[in-house]
């Protein structure tokens, strides 16, 4: 079923108690973050709820969140700093261990700053959940803080699994950092306006170097439903190859259902250093980079993975710039699906293995397929190398290129072909000169010629 892609405008105490229920029922970052922002706030100090009664309502968090089968906490004041230790929560002086299956709801209202820390439970139970219980805000350089946390959701769907119940606005500063050891997280269900500096980061990635260990990379990190407008680089996740190593690696990623709207300068949308099997789909990214004339991906990566399902408009970019080799075993990157109009610069993707990853002694080349994707008027500025369907440099893997529909572009040639070969495939690839011959309109951009090109 076809869908209209529609871009619009998106435009200090800690109280706590606990409910019982039945088990049925730019290129740098700092290596530690700010415990409070500039500007202050009160300490943080826990008081104890004392309730008789038992809340027999429950709130069902959306997938991939599993509802509770114990506890719900409720925690915050609605104002100034909140942390969350898992390694230091105490009620009537006991300490309170996380349990697989807890439900914490962060009071609404403005915060200076949330800190939530050392929670991990097992893996293979119930994740412990963070939802707001009203509409929680960060306005002028606010920021959360999420540090070793494993099997956690932090989610703004508390009222309905389309919301975006937490807020960030108005900060030349960044909005959430990630630190220490990630595994088995997702943070979803945001929104953010008017943040200027990396929204999202992992700020020490590049302390942690590969060795195949589990304490050696991230695993299992998704990033959902989160909307952006006016913003720098929405995600920024450091690593790289060195000589003789992986550094920064991040195993198994998802980026999904992210808008990112009228921003002029944050060159790549999503930066991901290091990464093994990523997911990044249905993605909605349209006026960006109308002051970037740097040679950036809107989505870049080195690593390996998947990219389906998105659509770039308006834009200045590769829409994803891949740089590809793999980790273990031999991966193959698919970019399919997707939908690619309008660039000031370039051709709708890149991929290539760089000379210095090349020279890395732990390089293992990856094989791609680029097939039914939708790409047009690339390159209108006519800077550089003509805009085309892909920029192919060397992979020392293979390359498989089929059913992809380009039009109106700098001319009728598919690839830029810097290559020294490689191809297992290369048909089917069809050239327009007009987008009316190749696409019904520039809504939903659907094809008119069976089985080739993009279909959302």
């Amino acid at each position: 079923m076809r869908r209209a892609l529609v871009f619009a405008v998106l435009c200090s105490s800690i109280s706590v108690s606990i409910l019982f229920f039945s088990s049925c029922t730019k290129e740098s970052l700092p290596l530690t973050y700010p415990e409070t922002p500039s500007g202050g706030g009160s300490t943080d100090t826990t008081v104890v709820k004392d309730t008789s009664k038992v809340d027999t309502t429950t709130t069902t968090p959306p997938p991939p969140t599993t509802p509770p089968s114990g506890r719900v906490l409720e925690v915050g004041s609605g104002s100034g700093n909140l942390t969350i230790d898992g390694d230091n929560l105490t009620i009537n002086g006991a300490k309170i261990t996380f349990q697989n299956g807890d439900l914490v709801k962060i009071k609404g209202g403005a915060y200076n700053a949330i800190t939530i820390r050392n929670i991990s439970v097992p893996s293979n139970g119930a994740r412990v959940t963070f939802i707001n219980d009203g509409q929680i805000t960060f306005n002028g350089g606010k920021l959360m803080n999420l540090a070793n946390l494993n099997n956690v959701t932090v989610s703004g769907a508390g009222q309905s699994s389309n919301d975006r119940g937490i807020s960030f606005t108005n900060s030349s500063y960044r909005a959430i950092m990630l630190s220490g050891t990630i595994n088995n997280f997702t943070l979803q269900n945001m929104r953010f306006s008017n943040v200027s500096d990396y929204v999202i980061s992992y700020v020490d990635l590049k302390s942690m170097v590969y060795n195949g260990s589990a304490s050696s990379y991230a695993y299992n990190l998704a990033f959902l439903n989160i909307d952006a407008d006016n913003v720098g680089p929405l995600f920024f996740f450091g690593g790289d190859v060195s000589s003789n190593s992986f550094i920064g690696l991040i195993k198994k990623l998802e980026i999904a259902n992210v808008t990112c709207i009228n921003s002029p300068s944050p060159g790549s949308v999503v930066s991901v250093g290091n990464v093994e099997d990523f997911s990044i789909h249905d993605n909605r990214i349209d006026n960006i980079n109308t002051r970037n004339d740097n040679h950036n991906g809107v989505f870049f990566a080195r690593g390996n993975g998947k990219f389906y399902n998105n659509v770039v408009t308006n834009h200045e970019g590769n829409a994803l710039r891949l740089w590809l080799y793999s980790v273990e075993g031999t991966k193959t990157c698919e970019i399919y699906n997707n939908i690619v109009y309008n660039s000031r610069k370039y051709s709708g993707f890149e991929i290539q293995v760089t000379p210095y990853i090349k020279a890395s002694s732990v390089f293992k080349p990856a094989n791609a397929k680029v097939y039914n994707n939708t790409v047009g008027k690339m390159n209108t500025d006519r800077m550089s190398f003509p805009g085309r369907l892909l920029d192919y440099y060397n992979t020392y893997g293979t390359l498989e290129l089929y059913n992809n529909l380009t039009f109106n572009n700098n001319d009728a040639i598919i690839v830029n072909d810097m290559s020294s070969g490689g191809y297992l495939r290369n048909d089917n690839n069809i050239y327009m000169s007009s987008e009316w011959s190749a696409v019904d309109n520039l809504i939903n951009f659907t094809s008119k010629i069976a089985g080739v090109g993009a279909s959302l």
